[in-house]
């Protein structure tokens, strides 16, 4: 009888919970979580019904804090639209947990009572996979540690539910909390399907597996984009890459790499692909040492694909600093805005190669000299900014200005742009010609100055008295 009161306490508890949300149910949640590269990718589809007696502007959805605070991307959208809802951050529900975090989202359309909508969620976390062990020979594969729950933490009561994780290409068994039931198959572990599941439920789940694939991830990234109106917009990308996969120690073999690289090379990072605009020209790759000559190119009608190799392939706990840079035609990035007049320069905030989570993101726009009212709009979330520097370069009076945008914990699905629009008058362009016209001019008028004054360079009588006296 003891034993049974804390269960009536928490059984009564959640009973409030689920009442102060309005009797919301989530009729049934379908769930798949892929963690077979370097983060885990979750999709949910969410079949929510009305139980209340008025209709419902918004709903409410949960995580774990420790796992929302590693989420680069989180989007939630109605099915079979695009728009994603916006949200706000909730306040601490009753009954929920103190390590789960919850946020608001405002419904296209109000939910009437007694009816239903499916919402998609989309969303990518970033170091949520450990190697395990965290030291491993050349030989050894690589293993990680991914820690989730087998229901979705959810403030609604979840009448039918089931959890498909993707562990990708293992070729041994891997070892996983059995919370009944769950199934294994080749590449997949299955949840569920579970019933009636309280609010808040969420059985901690780990699995520990193989894992190969490259740990790529860039702790700095400079990008900068310099608008020239005399024809081009430069990029250059500064990287600070380091392998976070399971460091390798001991002795390293670059010819077992050339001659059983399927053994001996599993989880290292032997080249880059990069994806450019169609039209980039002009490009370069070169770290501390100078140029490095081993990449591919191919234009396509589309866009240019790169293959861009290293000096030696990066291993676990390695890491590399390099630089990438290429121009475009000024008219595939900047267009002048007919209802304005205004310039409008549109590039994405996210880096050009692939597969990559970057820490920490520097974004430069450097405009034109003369260019004036700049101002930066993009839906990315950013850490810092846009803040505005000058940048002095080569015959700069004022100097030009600077947009300097900052965001953390990006992946490659971000292909959010960012826009910056500035005034400029074509009349700048002639500020440096007319710069060097002035000065030679000046100087060809100093030299006919001295020509016609009769200045000119004389020895002295002394002076030409001791050249005399030396030649005797």
């Amino acid at each position: 009888m003891a034993l049974a009161r804390p269960l009536w306490a928490a059984a009564l508890l959640l009973l409030l919970a689920g009442l102060a949300q309005g009797e919301v149910v989530i009729e049934q949640a379908a769930r798949k979580i892929d963690i077979s590269s370097s983060t885990a990718r979750e999709q949910e589809r969410l079949v929510l019904r009305n139980d209340g007696a008025e209709a419902k502007a918004s709903v409410v959805l949960c995580e774990r804090s420790s796992l929302l605070d590693q989420a680069a991307l989180l989007e939630v959208a109605p099915e079979g639209g695009s728009a994603k809802l916006p949200w706000t951050p909730a306040a601490a529900l009753s009954g929920s947990p103190a390590d789960v975090s919850c946020r608001e989202y405002k419904l296209p359309a109000p939910l009437a009572a007694g009816g239903k909508t499916t919402l998609l969620s989309v969303a990518v976390y970033t170091h949520v996979l450990r190697p395990e062990p965290a030291e491993v020979s050349q030989r050894d594969v690589q293993r990680v540690v991914f820690r989730g729950g087998a229901r979705l933490m959810s403030p609604y009561k979840v009448e039918s539910q089931a959890t498909e994780i993707h562990l990708g290409r293992v070729s041994e068994a891997p070892t996983f909390t059995n919370v009944q039931p769950v199934k294994r198959s080749t590449d997949t572990l299955t949840y569920g399907p579970y019933t009636d599941t309280p609010p808040f439920t969420s059985e901690p789940i780990t699995v520990h597996y193989e894992n190969n694939q490259p740990f790529a991830h860039v702790t700095d990234l400079e990008r900068e984009v310099e608008v020239s109106h005399w024809g081009n917009v430069y990029f250059e990308e500064r990287y600070s890459l380091r392998h976070a996969g399971a460091k390798v120690v001991g002795e390293w073999s670059r010819y077992d790499i050339m001659t059983r690289p399927q053994e001996f090379a599993r989880a290292s990072i032997p080249a880059l692909a990069a994806v450019l605009p169609a039209g980039a020209r002009s490009l370069y790759y070169r770290d501390a040492i100078g140029n490095i000559s081993s990449s591919e190119t191919r234009h396509e009608a589309e866009r240019v694909t790169v293959n861009l190799q290293p000096r030696y392939p990066l291993f676990g706990g390695w890491s590399t600093k390099f630089l990438f840079g290429w121009s475009l035609p000024l008219s595939k990035a900047v267009a002048k805005d007919s209802r304005t007049g205004r310039m409008v320069l549109t590039t994405q905030v996210a880096p050009s190669i692939l597969d990559l989570v970057v820490d920490e993101l520097t974004l430069k726009v450097v405009l034109p000299e003369g260019a004036s009212n700049p101002v930066a709009t993009t839906e990315l979330p950013l850490s810092a900014g846009p803040t505005l520097e000058t940048k002095h370069t080569y015959l700069d009076v004022m100097g030009r200005p600077v947009v300097v945008l900052r965001a953390r914990n990006l992946v490659s699905d971000m292909t959010t742009p960012v826009k910056v629009e500035y005034t400029y008058s074509s009349l700048g362009l002639l500020q440096k010609p007319l710069l060097l016209v002035g000065a030679f001019g000046l100087l060809f008028v100093a030299a006919i100055v001295l020509n016609r004054g009769g200045a000119s360079l004389v020895a002295s009588p002394s002076a030409q008295a001791v050249v005399k006296a030396h030649a005797s």
